[in-house]
């Protein structure tokens, strides 16, 4: 079965040379701690504010200032100064940096605000932080849900907090019943991590009487008798923000503060922090056992078993000093730890990935960053980092975004490191006049970036750092497969306008630009100095990884080029289109028809027998050729049957079609349509079935 084919232009978008893909400057009063990304590209942010007149959204769940008055200082040439109280808050915006909702969120306690943030499938987002009673014996306001694990602000000053995806709700917040150290605050006091059932993993610190309530089997349930400094406390709470599943203590007999969390699919926990008690937990063949004597404080890295009743392993990782540090987890297990130095790196950092089971390291490499480093990985596992740049030296890369410093303060390094540690692209990006802590950093789906930093004015931007590589019908970046249609994203690629090929087919070169992957040419479908559009060749078939390189006009001195390393995954497949058993495009207003059938037009699905022609156009035959690897079509949760899934006839080699007929039952709506090949699935798209 076959439809009428939808021929499908491929001509970019105009974007302006150099240029953030968004600004968003940040509340006046408001200091940005923790940053996220979801899967459509909306990026969330929050931290605290002391601001009355935060532009909180209309409807959203907290619109006005509670903060209220801390302290009252006696003010100089008498009457008295009022030192605010501050309020969490939290900022969702859109891909193009719109703001969808602002809320504050807080009582009138002393010092209220985030550390750590996370957004879950269904865009909830979680809120962890610390608060405290305020200092001018008022009640205390502090937005705590009935039902909720603990209630009792005098029983601590942590918090954990669920939103619903449109800022106006909470779902629950309670209490942790932690007292962060001073270092813990400064940096991050208490980080988390979720799984797919809207379960919390939560690091902290906690310091003084007050005991962290461990449960029954917990690995250390209890602090070392020695350390009245503060102890590292790691727990998981349920779905419903009522219950601890486990919590356990996890230092040593010295000052040891989490300052990352992170898990695998299994649901083991993975923390990393500074410590120095010599005698933090280890285990025997791990990667480093030994406490470093001239260390101020060390790294740890440590990996806790589902239960929270043992360790995987536990290994030092290397000397650091009291700054942030970050942790992320791949899809084997490993596991990327960013931390600043010790005293022998006198100026950097370093990030380092550990082995599945963290015995060795499977690279580990040094960042020139004069503050605190951050940390994010995408779904390919390669590792992305910002630090502050300073006046320390970064080679950038040939079409970074930035080849140099701007300014000495404001200026952010960031780089791209893949899996097995090479170097695949490297920035300086001016964010703000002013540095403060350290940036933050995440990763979008598309490979662009959000960086945050400035103090006490922060400024969030988004740009593509470097060659970039997109499938270019959903945009997400990390992976390319044989054959896909993808989209580069740099500067200096290509013509200042516009140049399409003046044929259906692509050609080996457009406009002055030459794309190859692997040395094999790539052909050009169009080209734009900060985008151009080619077909990855059939011929990377096999590959786990290869090279691009973009050439402007042969390259310098007279041209350009760009290079960067890439995965080469089976599948990655994108959607263009959804047509209608009549060759017409289905939209809401021309939707699907209940009880028949619907044509996807995508790319990326991977080899097909016979293998299709790079840069030629599918044959009308007979025999047409098929996808090979397994075809599922999820539609609106519900599995279709897949009629056919190979070639699209008469459009270029890039495409798959795959026809499916529409499953009965379903509910004439907008329902999400998902293509899954091999292993691999698409982003969902809408369509509308009548």
């Amino acid at each position: 079965m076959r439809a009428t084919p939808v021929l499908l232009l491929l001509v970019p978008c105009a974007v302006a040379a150099n240029q953030p893909t968004f600004t968003y400057a940040v509340p006046a009063n408001t200091a940005i701690a923790a940053m996220a990304v979801d899967a459509a590209g909306n990026t969330y942010l929050t931290g605290s504010t002391t601001s009355s007149s935060f532009p909180a959204t209309a409807g959203a769940l907290q619109t006005q200032f509670s903060g209220g008055t801390c302290e009252v200082l006696a003010a100089f040439h008498g009457g008295q100064l009022m030192i605010p109280c501050t309020d969490a808050f939290v900022i969702k915006l859109d891909p193009a940096g719109n703001v969808l909702f602002e809320t504050y969120f807080g009582g009138n306690g002393s010092q209220t605000g985030a550390s750590a943030i996370c957004v879950d499938a269904s865009g909830n987002v979680y809120l962890g932080g610390t608060t405290s009673p305020n200092t001018v014996s008022q009640p205390d306001t502090f937005p705590v849900t009935a039902g909720a694990a603990f209630t009792n602000v005098a029983d601590g000053g942590g918090f954990i907090a669920k939103l619903n995806s449109s800022g106006t709700a909470l779902v629950y917040s309670t209490l942790l019943p932690v007292n962060p150290p001073a270092l813990a605050l400064q940096q991050r006091a208490v980080a988390m991590a979720i799984d797919p059932a809207g379960e919390v993993y939560i690091a902290t610190t906690t310091v003084g009487a007050l005991p962290f309530p461990t449960t029954p089997g917990a690995f250390q349930p209890a602090p070392p008798p020695a350390n009245p400094n503060g102890s590292g406390v790691v727990a998981k709470l349920n779905a419903s923000g009522s219950a601890m599943l486990y919590a356990t203590y996890l230092s040593g007999n010295g000052l040891s503060i989490p300052q990352g969390i992170a898990i695998d699919a299994a649901g083991d926990a993975f923390v990393a922090g500074f410590t120095q008690a010599a005698d933090f937990p280890v285990t025997p063949g791990a990667f480093l056992t030994g406490y470093f004597p001239s260390a101020e404080y060390m790294e740890f890295v440590t990996k806790l078993n589902p239960q929270g009743t043992g360790l995987v392993y536990s290994t030092f990782l290397g000397a650091t000093l009291n700054y942030r540090s970050d942790i992320k987890v791949d899809a084997q297990g490993g596991g990327y730890v960013s931390a600043q130095g010790g005293a022998e790196l006198s100026s950097g950092g370093y990030l380092s990935h550990l082995s599945a089971d963290g015995s060795a390291l499977v690279y580990s490499t040094y960042i020139p960053s004069t503050i605190a480093l951050s940390l994010d990985l995408d779904s390919a596992g390669s590792a992305f980092v910002a630090g502050g740049s300073g006046m320390a030296v970064l080679a950038a890369s040939p079409g970074a975004y930035q080849s140099g410093l701007v300014g000495n303060t404001g200026d952010v390094i960031a780089a791209k490191f893949t899996p097995n540690g090479q170097s695949a692209g490297a920035t300086y990006a001016y964010v703000s006049p002013t540095s403060g802590l350290g940036p933050l950093i995440a990763v979008a789906p598309n490979g662009a970036i959000m960086l945050a930093e400035g103090d006490p004015q922060m400024t969030v931007i988004s740009v593509f750092p470097w060659l970039t590589v997109q499938n270019a019908a959903s945009g997400v970046a990390g992976t390319v497969a044989p054959g896909e249609i993808v989209t580069l994203r740099g500067y200096g690629l290509g013509p200042a306008s516009v140049t399409v090929a003046s044929s259906q087919a692509p050609v080996d070169q457009l406009g002055g630009t030459q794309v190859t992957f692997g040395g094999v040419a790539a052909p050009v479908f169009s080209a734009q100095s900060e985008q151009v559009t080619v077909q990855v060749p059939w011929e990377i078939a096999g590959q786990t990884s290869t090279e691009v390189v973009v050439t402007y006009n042969g390259g310098p001195p007279a041209g350009a080029s760009a290079s960067v390393p890439v995965v080469v995954s089976t599948a990655a497949p994108g959607i263009f289109a959804v047509a209608n058993s009549d060759g017409t495009l289905s939209s809401p207003s021309n939707p699907a028809k209940a009880g028949g059938f619907i044509t996807i037009y995508g790319t990326g699905g991977g080899v097909t027998n016979p293998l299709g022609i790079t840069g030629g156009l599918w044959p009308i035959t007979a025999s047409l050729p098929t996808l090979t690897l397994p075809i599922s079509v999820s539609i609106g949760g519900t599995n279709a049957i897949v009629l056919y899934a190979g070639s699209a006839p008469t459009l270029e080699s890039g495409y798959f079609q795959i026809n499916v007929a529409l499953p009965s039952g379903l509910q004439t709506s907008s329902v999400n349509l998902v293509v899954k090949v091999g292993g691999s699935s698409s982003l969902a798209v809408p369509i509308s079935i009548q």
